[in-house]
This record gives structure tokens, sequence and C-alpha cells, in this order.
């Protein structure tokens, strides 16, 4: 089965608990490349560099960096000018396998997975 490589860009709250949740995925299927956040301080960041993921203070470098090896990038940093900016980069490098998935959809996503669980 092929193998989903996942990025997160932001690491707040809604961004920490998706990190945790596809930490706790017992899968070879999904794996979590990189993740970008400014406040490298942040517990989510040590628990990613912890787990050998990809550390990026921005997530404009870490897209440019990693390019089409992203097969899903969570957009969760509630920054519409970045968002813009990352869908530019794409554009520019000609990427046409990088989704970027923002926040009202993550929100769906993470609605659907709790639901099931309660």
């Amino acid at each position: 089965m092929r193998r989903i490589n996942v990025a997160i860009a932001g690491l707040g709250r809604v961004g920490t608990q998706f990190l945790d949740a596809l930490l706790s995925v017992n899968t070879n299927n999904v794996k979590i490349v990189a993740v970008a956040e400014p406040r490298e301080d942040l517990e989510s960041v040590k628990k990613a560099k912890q787990n050998g993921i990809a550390y990026y203070r921005d997530a404009r470098d870490m897209l440019s960096s990693l390019e089409d090896s992203i097969d899903v990038l969570f957009d969760l940093t509630g920054d519409a000018v970045l968002r813009t900016e990352l869908y530019e980069i794409l554009s520019k490098t000609a990427n046409k396998k990088t989704i970027i998935v923002p926040e009202p959809v993550a929100f769906l996503i993470w609605s659907l997975i709790t639901s099931k669980s309660s």
C-alpha cells in the first residue's frame, strides 16, 4: 500500500492535536515527514524532534526544501497570507503532488475522528 507523507505547518492547539493523533497511529501508511513552527520552544516541537521529524521555523522553507516529497500539508497556522504564499511556491515549482489542507478541512477531519471515539 502507498505511504502518505504528511507535513504540519503550525503547532498551536490544533496542530499539536494533529501531531499527537498522527504519532499515535500505528501504521506504515502515514508518516509525518516535517513540521513548521516559528516558536521552537513549544513542547510539540520538542516532541516532533524526538520522533525524528524534520523541523522548520518557516512553512515556506519547509515546502521549498521538501517540494513534492510532501503528499499532504496541513496548514494550521491561521495565516491567510502564508497560505497564499504556500500556493505560490507550489505554482512556481510546478508541484502538482502536494495538497494543502486548510484549517476548515482539518477541523472537519478532526471532528469526524473524534466523533467516532466518543
